[in-house]
C-alpha cells in the first residue's frame, strides 16, 4: 500500500471529451463483497460534469490495482484498459457500446506477480500494439516482517531491500486478440529490479522504440531496440543507471521530454527523499548526462518523497513544464527521531529556456497544500488547448485541477492539438515522432508509450504558437517509417491526422470541432 495507485485519462466512448479512470487499493484480507475499493470510471459530461459509471460499463475490480495502461491493442478505433495488480493483472476490452469485458485469461495476460506501472508499444513495428509489465517484488503478507522498533511499538514499512526484485514482462501482439511472453527473446530479462515506471521512446536517433525503466534500490534500466526484435541493455553505458555519484536509487517514476529544445528526449525520474530528483540530458546516439544539479531539479526535491510525473507545457510558451507528486510512507516516522510528515507539497518544474525553477505562484491553492501524491495524469479535459491535471493520492480523495491558461479570459487560445491515427502504423500512433518548425522555432514531440508512475495519459500532441508566427511547418514520423508533413493548419484548431495508406499521399487532416 506504500506504492499507491495511478489513474488514466481516456475517451472511452469516443464522444470527444476525455474521461477519467481512478485506482484503488484494498485492505488485506481482501474482501470481493466490498463496494468501498473498486477502481472508478468517471465519463466527462463537459462544462467540468463528470458521471460515475462504473457500475454499467464493467470497469469495475475489487483487488489491489497499481497501475493502468491505455492501448487500442485491436486496433478497432476504441481504446482498452490494462490494470497491473498485487494478483492477477486485468485486460479489459472496450467492445465500442459503452462497456468493457475483462479477457486477460484468454489473451494470456493474467500475469499473478505484483504488477506495477505498463504500458503499450509497437516494439517490432508490426503496426499492433504490444505490452511490457513492470513487476515489483516477490511479497506476501504471510511472509512480512516486522520492520521499525518492536520496543517502542513503532512498525514502518520495510526497506524495499526486504524484498526479492521481480522480471518484468514483454508480451507480443499475437493479432488474434492473444499475446505472448517474449521477455527472454527480446533480451529484456537481462536485469533484474523493483520496477515502479516505464517509459516507450525513441532515445536514440533509428526508428525503433527503446525502453526506460525505474527501479526502487536498483540500478535503472536502458534497452535500446536493435530493430530486429531484441532490446540491447545500454543502462551502465548510457549513463542512465545511476545517478551522477555512481550510486543505486529509490526510482519511482519516468517520464521523457525535449526539455531543450534540440529534438533529443531527456529524461525526468522521481526518487526518495534525500535523493535528488534525475534529469538525464541525452546527448544523441543513447547516451546522457545527469545535470540533476545544474539543471535545477535536483535541489528542489531534495526533501520530498516523489512518485508521479509528467510533462507538458502548461504555460503555452513552448518549453515542457512538469508536475511531480510528492508524498511519504509512513506516519509515524517522528517516533523514530525523523523529522519528515507523511502529506507533502506537490512540485513545479517551471521550464526556463531548459532550466527549471520549483514554482508555488501563481498556481493555485492545490500547491499550497499537502497530499499523499502518488498517480497523475495530464489531459485537455475541456477541450480549451491547455493541458490540465489530475491526480490520484493515498488514503484521501482524488484532485482534478483546471489550467486556466488556454481560457478567454487569459487571452486567445496559442495552441495547435494533434491527434494522430495510425494506419500502416498501429491506430493510437505510439512512436510517431512529430516536429513543428515556424522559423527558428522548432519543437518535438513523441506519441509514447507510458510515462509517469502507474498512470496513462492524453495521447493528443500540444504546440504552443507564438503572437508573431504565421506559417508553420509539421514533420511526421510515423511508427510504419513513413514520413509526412503538414500545412494549413491555425492556431487555435484542434486536428485529426491520419496516416496515409499510400506513402506516396499526404495525411487527411480533419479539423475537429470543439466539444467544451
Amino acid at each position: 500500500s506504500a506504492n499507491g495507485s495511478g489513474l488514466a485519462a481516456l475517451d472511452y466512448d469516443l464522444d470527444g471529451l476525455y474521461d477519467l479512470v481512478f485506482l484503488t487499493g484494498v485492505a488485506f484480507p481482501v474482501d470481493l463483497a466490498s463496494e468501498a475499493h473498486r477502481n472508478r470510471l468517471y465519463r466527462n459530461l463537459g462544462g467540468w460534469r463528470f458521471e460515475d459509471v462504473t457500475d454499467r460499463c464493467g470497469l469495475e475490480h475489487i483487488g489491489y490495482s497499481h497501475g493502468v495502461a491505455v492501448g487500442d491493442y485491436d486496433n478497432d478505433g476504441f481504446p482498452d484498459v490494462y490494470v497491473a495488480c498485487y494478483g492477477a493483472n486485468c485486460l479489459f476490452h472496450n467492445q465500442g457500446d459503452g462497456t468493457f469485458r475483462r479477457v486477460e485469461q484468454q489473451a494470456g495476460v493474467a500475469d499473478e506477480r505484483w504488477g506495477a506501472s505498463s504500458c503499450f508499444l509497437d516494439y517490432n513495428s508490426d503496426g499492433l500494439l504490444d505490452l511490457y509489465v513492470c513487476n515489483y517484488a516477490k511479497w506476501s503478507l504471510e511472509t512480512n516482517p516486522y520492520c521499525g522498533d518492536p520496543q517502542r511499538g513503532v512498525r514502518l514499512f520495510c526497506s524495499p531491500s526486504a524484498v526479492e526484485p521481480e522480471l518484468d514482462i514483454l508480451y507480443r501482439n499475437e493479432g488474434d486478440g492473444t499475446f505472448r511472453d517474449v521477455s527472454g527473446a527480446s533480451g529484456i530479462d537481462a536485469r533484474l529490479g523493483r520496477a515502479m515506471g516505464v517509459v516507450a521512446a525513441h532515445f536514440n536517433e533509428d526508428e525503433w522504440i527503446d525502453l526506460y525503466v525505474t527501479n526502487d534500490q536498483n540500478a535503472n534500466s536502458l534497452f535500446l531496440s536493435d530493430g530486429d526484435g531484441r532490446y540491447r541493455d545500454m543502462s551502465e553505458i548510457s549513463g542512465t543507471a545511476y545517478n551522477y555519484l555512481g550510486h543505486v536509487v529509490s526510482s519511482m517514476g519516468v517520464d521523457a521530454a525535449d526539455t531543450r529544445r534540440n529534438g533529443l528526449f531527456d529524461l525526468l525520474v522521481t526518487d526518495f527523499q534525500d535523493e535528488f530528483n534525475l534529469l538525464f540530458a541525452n546527448g544523441g546516439g543513447g547516451m546522457f548526462q545527469d545535470l540533476s544539479e545544474r539543471s535545477g531539479v535536483g535541489p528542489a526535491s531534495v526533501q520530498f518523497v516523489s512518485w508521479g510525473i509528467m510533462f507538458a507545457d502548461f504555460d503555452l510558451d513552448g518549453w515542457p513544464d512538469a508536475i511531480v507528486t510528492n508524498g511519504h510512507v509512513d506516519d509515524d516516522r517522528q517516533q523514530m527521531g525523523e523529522a519528515t510528515a507523511l502529506q507533502l507539497l506537490p512540485l513545479f518544474y517551471h521550464n526556463v529556456q531548459g532550466r527549471f525553477t520549483a514554482l508555488r505562484e501563481p498556481l493555485g491553492p492545490y500547491f499550497h497544500t499537502r497530499h499523499q501524491g502518488r498517480g497523475l495524469t495530464v489531459a485537455d479535459l475541456d477541450n480549451d488547448g491547455d493541458q490540465d491535471v489530475a491526480f490520484n493520492h493515498r488514503d484521501e480523495a482524488a484532485a482534478v485541477l483546471r489550467n486556466d491558461r488556454g481560457y478567454p479570459q487569459s487571452g486567445p487560445r496559442r495552441s495547435v492539438v494533434l491527434r494522430f491515427v495510425g494506419t500502416r502504423s498501429n491506430r493510437d500512433a505510439v512512436g510517431t515522432v512529430v516536429t513543428m518548425r515556424a522559423g527558428q522555432f522548432t519543437r518535438t514531440e513523441q506519441i509514447m508509450g507510458g510515462g509517469g508512475y502507474q498512470s496513462a495519459r492524453d495521447l493528443r500532441q500540444f504546440f504552443a504558437v507564438r503572437a508573431e508566427e504565421t506559417e508553420w511547418h509539421v514533420e511526421i514520423r510515423w511508427p510504419s517509417g513513413q514520413r509526412s508533413t503538414l500545412s494549413g493548419i491555425e492556431p487555435g484548431g484542434a486536428y485529426t491526422v491520419i496516416e496515409p495508406v499510400d506513402a506516396r499521399a499526404a495525411p487527411r487532416v480533419v479539423a475537429e470541432v470543439s466539444t467544451p
